[in-house]
Order: C-alpha cells, then sequence, then structure tokens
C-alpha cells in the first residue's frame, strides 16, 4: 500500500481532551498511547460542560500523575460543586502535600457538605503521608531548556521541558510539587533533589525525496538540587519524515522532540528508580 502525499513515517497522533475521556473512561489507557494528562488537566479547568471537568478530575485521580496537581488545585474553586468534591478527592489520591493548604482553605469557605467531605478526607490521607506521597522519595525541578540552537525557538524547549515532566512524572518514587514550606526548607523533607536543564543542539529540516526530513539532538544535564551541582549530561535525537507541506513540517518538528524527549526520559528513568530504591 503506498503511502499517501504528505503524511509522516513517524508521527505521534493526538487525542482531544474529548476523546481522551472517553477512552480512558471506558478502560482503554492502553489502547490510547495518544491520550495527554495535560489535555486532561486543561479539560478539567476550561470545559465549559461541567460534566467532562468531573470526568477528567476523575480520571486525573486515577492516573495518579503528579503533574495534575495544579490544575486540580485550581479545579477546587470550580463554580460547580460536584467538580470541586471530585478534585479534591483526586488531590487525596495523588497524595502530594502541597495540595494540603488549598485543601484546607476549601473547607474554611465550603458550604457544601459533599465537597467538604472530599476535602476532609483528601487532607486525612495527606496529613497520614498518603500512599503516593509515601512512595515519593525524589523532587525533580526543571530548567528552561533554552540557550541551544537559533532554530530552536521557546516552543521547542517547551515541547522537551513538558515531555520530560510528563514521563518522569510517572515514576512513583519522583513528585515535581513542593509546598511553599518545602520549598523554603527542603532538607527537612528528606527527599532527594534533582534539577534537569538542556538544550537542544541541532534542528533542521532538509529536502528528502517527495518531502522533507526533519532532525534534531537534545542534550540534557542532571545536577542536584537546590545547589545545581552538575552530576551528568546525556543526549538524544531523532529523524522524521514529512510531507513538504508547511504543517507537516511543524508536525515533524514536534515528534522529532518528542521522540528525543521519549528516549531521554527512558535513559534518566533508569537512573532515578536506581536513585528511588
Amino acid at each position: 500500500m503506498k503511502r499517501p502525499p504528505g503524511t509522516p513515517i513517524v508521527a505521534l497522533r493526538l487525542v482531544g481532551p474529548a476523546v481522551a475521556l472517553l477512552l480512558l473512561l471506558v478502560g482503554r489507557v492502553q489502547a490510547a498511547p495518544g491520550v495527554k494528562v495535560e489535555d486532561l488537566c486543561k479539560a478539567v479547568v476550561e470545559d465549559p460542560n461541567y460534566k467532562v471537568r468531573v470526568q477528567a478530575a476523575l480520571v486525573l485521580g486515577k492516573l495518579g500523575d503528579p503533574t495534575a496537581v495544579p490544575s486540580l488545585i485550581k479545579a477546587l474553586a470550580d463554580q460547580n460543586s460536584t467538580v470541586r468534591g471530585i478534585a479534591a478527592s483526586a488531590l487525596g489520591q495523588l497524595g502530594d502535600g502541597s495540595a494540603s493548604e488549598p485543601l484546607r482553605d476549601l473547607i474554611k469557605r465550603e458550604n457544601e457538605g459533599f465537597v467538604r467531605s472530599q476535602a476532609a478526607k483528601a487532607l486525612a490521607t495527606l496529613s497520614g503521608g498518603g500512599a503516593a506521597r509515601k512512595r515519593a522519595k525524589i523532587y525533580l525541578s526543571f530548567g528552561s531548556f533554552t540557550g541551544g540552537v537559533k532554530s530552536a525557538g521557546a516552543d521547542a524547549a517547551k515541547i522537551i521541558q513538558d515531555a520530560l515532566a510528563r514521563e518522569l512524572g510517572k515514576l512513583p518514587a519522583v513528585t515535581l510539587t513542593l509546598s511553599p514550606a518545602d520549598q523554603h526548607d527542603f532538607p527537612k523533607t528528606g527527599l532527594l533533589g534533582f534539577f534537569i536543564d538542556g538544550n537542544i543542539t541541532r534542528l533542521e529540516e532538509v529536502s528528502a525525496t517527495g518531502g522533507s526530513e526533519t532532525s534534531c539532538d537534545v542534550k540534557v544535564m542532571v545536577a542536584r538540587w537546590p545547589t545545581k551541582s552538575i552530576i551528568s549530561w546525556t543526549n538524544a535525537g531523532a529523524s522524521v519524515q514529512s510531507g513538504s507541506r508547511p504543517s507537516d513540517k511543524v508536525g515533524a518538528r514536534r515528534d522529532c522532540l518528542d521522540a528525543s524527549a521519549g528516549q531521554l526520559a527512558e535513559d534518566l528513568g533508569v537512573f532515578f528508580k536506581a536513585q528511588g530504591g
């Protein structure tokens, strides 16, 4: 079968928030690799349909991805009481201590019994350590990933940063968020702190038969946090073939960076798993 003109040979298919929610809610997470936690985070805060916001909060709690914490905290102020209650419950499931103060504030101002009960249960879980928080042994902080080649601007750097945070944040031993108190007095948390930064050393497009080829290389540094004393450097790269249309090239650029970040996350994951025991 011939490949239709303009179809990328290597591509990551994105799934919109509504489709992502549907796939997740029927238990098909593994069948939908394009589902992105950030789509769910956006839906729980911005979707005009409160039912979608409720579903997004439910799924985020089940997924256990700590990058969802900030969005769920925002959802505690949702105009719909069910959204507020489910968001509070999801925060309890995630077990991140940075949600404790927002949950206390919610209990103080909340009039709905359901919401208050969910917030109280979540806060009790967090106060007791919480399953997820007990496992967390490593805190990761991320730099801006700027300073690379001129062809890689802020948008390209953010792709790398977001992809690494998303993948490494899935590790049970890792947390990406700290309460203000823990930030101020980090040694008392008992966590190992690491700082991840780097830059894109190559991002270029060359004409190829029937289209173009995008190649990229990314170099990443791992350092101690908060001292930022360097431990090691690692790098990864990828190439993606696509059509010659501007939209094809934009997609290939993202796919290339995502693929490189995926390789880096896999390598770094081995290191952090060893650190977390």
